[in-house]
């Protein structure tokens, strides 16, 4: 039986602010198996991102464990997690992360050049992934000369050329309008049915539903991580605050 893809044992992370430690995570431990789509939701500072960057190799945890397919990965040096990023792990962000100087096919091909694929390949696959979400006409468009929408759809297909087995994505419907958003997020599902296992980190219910298994966090702590089904009847069953008469004393 194949380990999980992510295990992930009493992560925690500490923050230096001058004199002061700061705990971005305190003790998580999740378990998600490939071909998984999690979202993670929680209150700013919960420490979510932070959670993000430590299973994508962006950042070390100040203690714990993390197994990436079955292999420590938590220690492993900067070299070490930069090829494993570039070999098996896809990210999205909210800001796009183009590169204004590249068209769209370049800034897809970009990932492909860290992972050390051949140029006439890189190219192949570039087209390819552009065609698939509806911008092979636009490929040699400058960021610039595209919508947000659009420049999130570089970006997603810069993931799917590289066809990493992991993607990461980070608010990827923050910057967009609410109709662009719901395309955004059907390209993920369509990519999460092909098999990659996707982890995503929102604020945003509508964007969690699409996922299969919600994970809650508050202070650093995984405080619920149910079924996506379940945890929107929980949800709905929290009464709505409800504002009292004021009184006057007597």
């Amino acid at each position: 039986m194949a380990p999980p893809l992510i295990q992930a044992t009493a992560l925690r992370k500490d923050h230096r602010l001058g004199d002061a430690i700061v705990p971005a995570l305190r003790g998580v431990t999740l378990t998600i198996e490939a071909g998984e789509f999690v979202a993670i939701m929680g209150p700013s500072g919960s420490g979510k991102s932070s959670l993000l960057h430590l299973l994508g190799l962006l950042d070390r945890p100040t203690a714990g464990g993390y197994r990436l397919a079955g292999r420590a990965v938590a220690d492993l040096c900067p070299d070490n997690r930069a090829q494993i990023r570039a070999q098996g792990i896809g990210f999205i962000f909210q800001a796009f992360n183009l590169l204004g100087r590249n068209t769209a096919i370049e800034n897809v091909e970009l990932a492909m050049t860290y992972a050390g694929i051949p140029r006439t390949e890189r190219r192949r696959r570039a087209e390819t992934a552009l065609t698939q979400i509806g911008l092979g006409e636009r490929q040699h468009h400058w960021p610039g000369q595209l919508s947000g929408g659009e420049q999130q759809r570089v970006a997603i297909a810069r993931v799917l050329a590289a066809g990493p087995r992991l993607i990461l994505a980070d608010e990827p419907t923050g910057a967009l309008d609410t109709a662009t958003g719901r395309e955004i997020m059907a390209l993920l599902q369509d990519m999460n049915r092909a098999g990659r296992t996707i982890v995503l980190v929102t604020h945003d219910p509508a964007v969690a539903a699409y996922a299969q298994r919600i994970v809650r966090m508050q202070d650093g702590r995984i405080v619920s991580d149910l079924p996506a089904a379940i945890d929107r009847g929980a949800m709905s069953m929290i009464p709505q605050a409800i504002a009292c008469p004021e009184t006057t004393a007597s």
